[in-house]
């Protein structure tokens, strides 16, 4: 079997993975499935130490693998495989998915339809749950943090309707390639975490939308690669670390002082709820991210420059256009959430 028809393709689709082979058949099954054969698809693979690689030689010797040298982590291993693909667009697809028929071509069309539009995002259903939204796009909160739209919240009409968002999830998001490396791509910096926010905001920065395509589904087994629990260690350095970042590369100079401050409050107030429960992993995640922002200071001087230089459109407009939103809002949204995780715990 042929990996695509046109020659070159319009799409590629990268599936990045990491000892996620236990998802594989599943995802790729989806994918060989879903659709006329007119794009390509790549495994990325961040030296997996499960056998991955050679479980897709085995079960899918049609699909293109790309074996990189190390654990690059999300956003620099989607980044390297950009350089290998061959389409005009871009899709990012977790290993840890299964899409409906016709998910891409609703991606496509609604990318292609408007030049304003640079990043479009599926809906996302959970796949244990598929009745609940994972996410209907996402928010940019005003302290660089971010948040699925419906989350846990059963998948209702509201859901249904196509529009901007702040942000997609970046499960499965659609970019075009050019641009996307225009704009520096994923930080690499990141690793993990806040980098679809990170990639979105800069969208809007220099004058592109982003837009959800509720047309175009995926289920999506929630924290499968990475570890979805809130408190995890690895998620909350991450979670700490790059919500800063995204603050210190991305605002104009007039609108970064009071985020920081939010986020030096919030994150002690973090620290002292820890103490009293004996976190001290959490703790010492929460420690460690503000160690590793300043160590990345000089780095993110350099990211902002670039970003800013680029910059088309105010903060002012963007809060306007509630493409980031305050924190009355996210705060809302945290108490539903908190409540919403009670209930379904008790």
């Amino acid at each position: 079997m042929e990996p695509f028809m046109s020659d070159p393709p319009k799409i590629s689709v990268l599936v990045l993975n990491y000892n996620g082979k236990k998802y594989l058949k599943e995802c790729f099954e989806s994918l060989l499935a879903s659709e006329a054969r007119d794009h390509e698809i790549l495994f990325l693979d961040n030296q997996s130490e499960d056998g991955s690689c050679e479980y897709m030689k085995r079960e899918f010797p049609e699909i293109r693998i790309v074996s990189l040298d190390q654990n690059y982590g999300f956003a620099m291993g989607n980044n390297l495989g950009v350089e290998e693909a061959s389409g005009e667009y871009i899709v990012f697809l977790n290993n840890d998915t299964k899409v409906e028929k016709g998910w891409l071509k609703a991606l496509h069309e609604v990318m292609t339809r408007d030049p304003g539009v640079g990043v479009v995002g599926s809906k996302l259903l959970f796949y244990d749950h598929p009745e609940k939204v994972n996410s209907a796009g996402g928010n940019i909160v005003f302290n660089g943090q971010g948040y699925d739209i419906g989350f846990l919240n059963d998948d209702r009409e509201e859901y249904n309707v196509q529009e901007d968002k702040g942000a997609v999830c970046g499960a499965s998001m659609m970019v075009k390639k050019q641009t996307f490396i225009d704009l520096g791509g994923f930080d690499p910096s990141y690793f993990l975490y806040f980098e679809d926010i990170d990639l979105c905001w800069r969208y809007w920065l220099i004058g592109y939308r982003v837009v959800y395509v509720p047309e175009s589904v995926v289920y999506h087994k929630f924290g499968g690669t990475s570890g979805g629990a809130k408190e995890n260690p690895f998620r909350l350095f991450y979670g700490t670390r790059n919500s800063m970042l995204n603050v210190l590369k991305n605002y104009q100079l007039t609108y970064l002082l009071i985020p920081m401050v939010f986020n030096l409050i919030y994150h002690t107030l973090q620290l002292v709820a820890f103490a009293f429960r004996f976190k001290y992993q959490s703790m010492w995640s929460i420690i460690k991210a503000y160690g590793s922002v300043i160590y990345l200071l000089p780095t993110m001087a350099r990211n902002r420059r670039f970003v800013q230089k680029m910059r088309k459109v105010s903060d002012r407009k963007l809060f306007k256009q509630k493409v980031i939103v305050s924190l009355k809002e996210a705060i809302r949204e945290w108490i539903r959430l908190y409540k919403t995780r009670s209930i379904d715990s008790s």
